[in-house]
């Protein structure tokens, strides 16, 4: 295929040529997704998940406060604030998936809020 090509510098010169392209023997193809489980499982965790993956470890058997819930989430290279859990751990009360509580298994009270496996 011939191209013609005409080009301004910034000086104003004009340049004009013809340039042969040849084509590449290299098919590009749009990349096609496909629903498999290979995907699924490369697809990227929200902090969600990330809290309730350490239900399957029965971390959440006792409860926990946000300071052991960071802590534990650290050990597995996922870095987060207190207040970066607030609303997903929200999320999953009211789902019903954790309970929050201030009682601990001996009975005693704590003055701060922990979660638990209900």
């Amino acid at each position: 295929m011939k191209v013609k090509i005409k080009l301004t510098d910034n000086n104003g010169d004009e340049y004009e040529g013809d340039i042969e392209l040849k084509k590449t023997s290299v098919a590009h193809k749009s990349p096609t997704r496909i629903n498999t489980n290979e995907n699924h499982s490369r697809k990227k965790q929200g902090t969600v998940e990330k809290i309730l993956s350490l239900g399957t470890y029965e971390f959440f058997k006792e409860p926990k406060t946000i300071k052991e819930i960071i802590e534990k989430l650290a050990e597995k290279d996922f870095h987060f604030r207190a207040s970066d859990l607030t609303l997903p751990l929200r999320k999953i009360v009211r789902s019903g998936k954790l309970k929050k509580t201030k009682d601990f298994a001996n009975g005693q009270k704590s003055k701060i809020w922990m979660y638990v496996k209900e």
